[in-house]
């Protein structure tokens, strides 16, 4: 059977409704505290799915603007429901429609790694961000696989090349330890989650890193 092109994959089979109706706030909010203030920030949710980020962003961090990027029509029409103040824009990561310097702000979180070309996406994000801005970018650990067509996992030292290449500075690395636990009541994915958890309390085995980067 051949495999769905990124984009039918994820307009049909992405778990975007389930995204849409159990948003994990507490996660998404643990890496927007790291872009604070937020308060009269210009924010952009580079790859934003159905965009709780953006909602976040608005009203509890009091940007007073806010971007849902994403180059899925489907995962933009739920959000619209839910955040209808946000801007939501189609478009691709690696080519974004907007001016250099554009954003204060900005978070990709679980995204980057599915862009066609990374390290482009890591540029445009450099471009588009002002000086002195900061982004959070939430990436996956070598080992972490999803079942997402398009997929990049590296580890923290190979993830910081490519960051510094875009010419970003690193100033803080965290730990995202993955999904809810009980996201879903599947008994397999219950340990799976489990076991990621404990393997996150090892810094090489982290499930996910969590890079708060500066345009200095």
């Amino acid at each position: 059977m051949t495999a769905p092109r990124p984009l039918d994959f994820y307009e049909a089979e992405y778990h975007f409704l389930e995204d849409a109706e159990r948003p994990n706030f507490p996660r998404l909010w643990r890496a927007l505290r790291r872009l604070e203030p937020l308060a009269g920030a210009a924010f952009l949710d580079l790859g934003s799915g159905v965009g709780w980020a953006s909602q976040l962003a608005l009203r509890r961090g009091g940007a007073r603007l806010a971007v849902a990027l994403d180059f899925t029509r489907r995962a933009l029409d739920l959000g619209r429901r839910y955040t209808p103040e946000a801007r939501w824009v189609r478009g691709d990561g690696t080519t974004l429609p907007f001016a250099a310097a554009t954003f204060d702000r900005v978070l990709s979180f679980g995204s980057m790694e599915h862009f066609p070309d990374v390290r482009l996406g890591f540029s445009e994000l450099f471009r588009v961000l002002r000086a002195d801005g900061t982004a959070v970018v939430v990436v996956p650990n070598f080992y972490v696989r999803t079942a997402q067509p398009l997929e990049f996992a590296a580890t923290r030292r190979e993830w910081e090349r490519i960051i510094r290449s875009a010419g970003f500075r690193i100033d803080g690395v965290g730990t995202d330890p993955g999904p809810a636990i009980f996201k879903n009541r599947s008994p397999l994915r219950i340990l799976l989650r489990v076991a990621l958890r404990l393997a996150s309390l090892v810094p090489p085995l982290r499930y996910q890193f969590v890079f708060v980067l500066r345009k200095a």
